[in-house]
């Protein structure tokens, strides 16, 4: 009697879908996602034995299964929510206690996070606020000091003060609270030092096992003669840390379309994989040798995901490789998609947010296109001689891999590297070498016996991937920057993507149809997005720190007034503008001096009111007041002469001007909107 059964990539695939579906708010109760849940197991076995017995009701078990797919996924991204967890700080603490007064806080250092010039940021779980028990992750900020060290899996107790993450100040700027919500960090504890009491690490963790190994390799290179790049790219390459990359050498391997080569990966992970199954396989002579071979790559195989940090790209790999690491042993036939199926499956099972995360998007989007298109891209140039071969794998699965993450690329970076299939040429073939080379030093170096010849012999090869990166990466003419790619435009352009990943040769009609179809309609979609564009008009006024911007935006040309044009009509612009430049498509931006009145549309007129509190009281009824400096005035005679529908204070004004100006907006009844709490203030449209 034949089973029913769902292919391996469908499972995942529909799994998947039930994951993202479940971040979705949809406003029923939790028990209610768990009862829909059961009902669903229970008519998956029913329908199981009925198609088993009556197979023309296959189609009807198929149905039934997806479904239940679909709410295995959806349950366990709704249980991983906070929202779903009764003992989450997020939910217990209200918002008065966090934001107006310090919290006394409890927990374990999860590991450390990238530090900046003020600052340096540890993930931290909670045990404890104000003396109860809570769970949860927080970032906590502490004040630079020379001599911090805080090492993973130590608790530290102490005070601070914690606030919710807030949206960005600007629009179109990166969305740091959206990015920490994928971390599943929603709140910041901000302290000093000097009022944290760190103790001994807590118990076994294998991320502080790692970061011990990492610190001790570390320490032992340091003591021989690398630069400071050098070991910065050492550490990228095989220990899976990029926090030491000087921004601009990071810069210049992404402009040269190698930035993949610093994130441990599925390359680091299948070396790894060929070292370990070729080391072990004298064992095979063994009488459990299978076995013992086996547990001993799958050792080394998450011995390097500890090494490097768990990230989301090495976990990818390791899970991958892990099945495929078995298949090989015990000889067994595997399907490389689904292995990477099984990959995603598990690791989503464990950490949905993982779906929000650009650089496993990324990883999944390159390895799914080498796997499927890049046979099929080989088989139209078949090599006669080795090099040429050789030249022909690296190409085939360089354009593959770069057309599977261009539409992501496009829409999280704005940029095309022109040169990437020139560098992947040139630096992927070496690209073994130094990885072998890079293991032996480290090993050599851990044991003292590493001489000086070998460390400038690899310096010297170091320093030649670094000057080929800057001499590709200056070729700018070749680099494409400030794309305007909408997420529309992504949606399409993922369509058209899997339409090809799908294409089947046996049904070719209908695979043309759907091709070409996903093609007309990413064009049409670029052809609105542009015209949108191109008919676009926008005044806002921006929030920056003592100084005034206001910008009128029409089509692709921008005019942006501020009270010191001149610091900041420059080639470089400032954070806030480049990001609003790139994601508005602006082609040109002209600089002005802010004015004291401006027209927002022929009925509405904005009074710019400066430090200087000059305005007339007859016949001047301005609907908008644009507040600057910390104009020295009677605020309230101001609302009672103009009587505006809206009063904006911007960032040049103290704080404490802000704060008494809202106050009396507000016995008044007149809307009040300060840029430095609630962002730059966008003007409604007619």
């Amino acid at each position: 009697m034949k089973y029913p059964n769902l292919p391996v990539l469908q499972i995942c695939t529909v799994f998947l879908l039930g994951s993202w579906i479940g971040f979705f708010e949809i406003g029923l109760d939790f028990s209610l996602y768990i009862t829909l849940t059961l009902v669903l197991f229970l008519l998956f076995l029913m329908s199981f034995f009925v198609a088993r017995r009556f197979p023309a009701t296959k189609l009807l078990f198929t149905a039934v299964s997806l479904l239940f797919l679909i709410s295995i996924g959806f349950l366990n991204t709704k249980i991983h929510l906070p929202k779903h967890q009764d003992s989450h700080y997020s939910r217990l603490i209200t918002i008065d206690s966090t934001l107006q007064n310090p919290v006394i806080f409890q927990g374990r250092i999860i590991k450390a996070l990238k530090s900046n010039a003020f600052k340096d940021k540890f993930e931290l779980q909670i045990q404890s606020i104000n003396s109860k028990p809570y769970e949860g992750k927080v970032l906590l900020q502490i004040s630079k000091r020379h001599d911090s060290n805080l090492p993973a899996n130590s608790m530290v107790s102490g005070f601070g003060q914690m606030q919710l993450f807030k949206n960005p100040q600007n629009p179109q700027q990166f969305n740091y609270k959206d990015y920490m919500a994928t971390q599943q960090m929603s709140h910041f504890i901000s302290t000093e030092y000097n009022h944290l009491l760190i103790e001994k690490e807590a118990g076994f963790s294998f991320l502080a096992f790692g970061e011990k190994i990492r610190s001790t390799i570390q320490n032992s290179l340091q003591k021989h003669d690398f630069s400071k790049a050098q070991l910065g790219i050492i550490q990228a390459l095989l220990l899976g840390q990029k926090q030491d990359i000087d921004p601009e050498t990071y810069d210049q391997f992404s402009k040269a379309g190698v930035v993949h080569i610093l994130a441990v990966s599925g390359l680091h992970v299948g070396i790894i994989l060929i070292i370990l199954q070729f080391i072990t396989k004298g064992l095979l002579s063994l009488r459990y040798g299978r076995v013992l071979r086996n547990s001993l790559v799958l050792i080394g195989i998450w011995g390097f995901a500890t090494l490097a940090g768990y990230t989301p790209s090495v976990l990818r790999a390791a899970v991958m490789f892990s099945f495929l690491s078995i298949a090989l042993n015990y000889r067994r036939k595997t399907s490389a998609i689904n292995t990477l199926a099984l990959s995603a499956f598990f690791l989503i099972m464990i950490n949905p947010y993982l779906i929000f995360q650009v650089g496993f998007q990324l990883s999944y989007m390159a390895v799914i296109s080498i796997v499927i298109l890049q046979p099929r891209l080989s088989k139209l140039y078949s090599p006669r001689y080795y090099l040429d071969k050789k030249v022909w794998d690296i190409t085939s699965v360089t354009i593959t891999a770069q057309l599977g993450v261009l539409p992501l690329s496009l829409y999280y970076f704005h940029q095309f590297p022109g040169l990437f299939l020139v560098s992947n040429l040139i630096i992927l073939p070496g690209l073994g070498i130094l990885l072998g080379g890079g293991v032996i030093i480290i090993a050599l170096s851990l044991l003292d016996l590493l001489p000086e010849t070998l460390v400038s012999l690899y310096a010297s090869s170091l320093d030649a991937l670094l000057w080929v990166v800057d001499w590709i990466a200056s070729q700018e003419s070749l680099i494409i920057n400030d794309i305007y790619f909408t997420k529309t435009i992504l949606i399409s352009s993922l369509v058209l993507f899997f339409s090809l990943i799908l294409w089947d040769s046996k049904q070719k009609f209908r695979s043309y149809f759907i091709l070409n179809l996903s093609l007309v309609a990413l064009l049409l979609y670029i052809y609105i997005e542009n015209r949108d564009q191109i008919q676009q008009e926008e005044i806002v006024i921006f929030q920056t720190y003592r100084e005034s911007q206001l910008g009128v935006l029409k089509g692709s040309h921008l005019t942006l007034f501020s009270d010191q044009p001149q610091n900041i009509e420059s080639p470089e612009l400032t954070y806030h503008l480049k990001n609003y430049k790139t994601l508005k498509g602006i082609k040109r931006i002209d600089f002005s001096k802010l004015k004291s009145s401006y027209e927002i549309n022929p009925s509405e007129i904005l009074f710019v009111l400066d430090s200087i509190p000059v305005y007339p009281k007859e016949n001047f009824d301005p609907t908008y007041i644009l507040l600057k400096d910390s104009p020295n005035l009677n605020f309230d005679r101001l609302l009672q002469d103009l009587k505006p529908k809206q009063v904006i204070a911007d960032g040049s004004n103290y704080k404490t001007d802000i704060e008494r100006w809202r106050n009396s907006a507000q016995l008044l009844g007149i809307p009040f909107h300060s840029t430095w709490e609630d962002g730059a203030y966008v003007f409604p449209k007619d």
